[in-house]
């Protein structure tokens, strides 16, 4: 393979792998780190050296690739959102590792075109050329973008105050037979509770529960044909005032 070529096999080689990573399951580490940043930053670079002219100077160049690298995450998701395309994990994955892959066909074949004619006669042997030194230093800027981008929302993801709360709910099946009752934990960490259920003033059931934080708990009982059934639930230690309180067919 022409020296020429190595970079558009190291960016389609970064598609693949981080594809292949993200398919079988791979969702954090180092490598799986890494492979995000370089694919973030490959569609940018190879756009660069489609879009940018050979008298573009290095740091035009650095800066016209930065940029589409930080566009092509933003104008492909408008799309992906325009075509109702659900914006998890898999579509950006899809989204970056595709745009790579053209890109890289596309620039293979304009250096194929360029290169002369092999039918003239042999060409007199060209000194060994180097890295070119701005393309390089271009993906890494972008490289180095992504990586502060992604290490940023993380961040501050992570800053958000975040404020606990319990969901519980009581609801009629439609044979008119039974309740439904639950109750979720989000209060970022274990939680003790207690719930009563009442019909007509009166207990007919109790439930203690120790739910670990996005633990849900559900549970039926016989509805008797009373519709006056309603539900507290207290959060331990406290068992004097409910901390969420239903009816049927209400959610809280």
């Amino acid at each position: 393979m022409a020296r020429s070529q190595l970079d558009i096999a190291a960016t389609a080689l970064v598609a693949v792998l981080a594809c292949g990573a993200a398919a079988g399951g791979a969702h954090g580490g180092p490598a799986m780190i890494v492979l995000g940043f370089a694919l973030f930053a490959a569609p940018g670079y190879l756009l660069g050296q489609l879009l940018a002219g050979p008298r573009v100077s290095g740091p035009e160049r650095v800066a016209v690739m930065t940029g589409l690298a930080l566009a092509v995450p933003v104008l492909g998701g408008i799309v992906l959102y325009a075509a109702g395309v659900p914006l998890h994990r898999p579509a950006w994955f899809g989204l970056l590792a595709g745009t790579t892959l053209a890109s890289d066909a596309v620039l293979f074949l304009r250096r194929r075109a360029r290169e002369p004619d092999s039918a003239v006669g042999p060409e007199p042997a060209a000194p060994p050329r180097r890295v070119p030194f701005w393309p390089a230093a271009a993906f890494a800027v972008a490289v180095l973008l992504a990586g502060g981008g992604v290490a940023l929302a993380r961040i501050g993801v992570a800053a958000q105050p975040r404020t606990g709360f319990t969901q519980m709910w009581l609801s009629l099946r439609h044979d008119g037979q039974r309740l439904d009752l639950g109750v979720g934990n989000d209060q970022g960490s274990t939680t003790s509770y207690r719930l009563v259920l009442l019909r007509a003033g009166h207990v007919i059931a109790t439930w203690n529960l120790t739910l670990a934080d996005g633990q849900t708990w559900q549970g039926s009982v016989p509805s008797a044909g009373a519709p006056a059934v309603v539900a507290d639930l207290y959060r331990l230690p406290d068992t004097t005032h409910p901390y969420r309180h239903v009816a049927t067919g209400s959610r809280s």
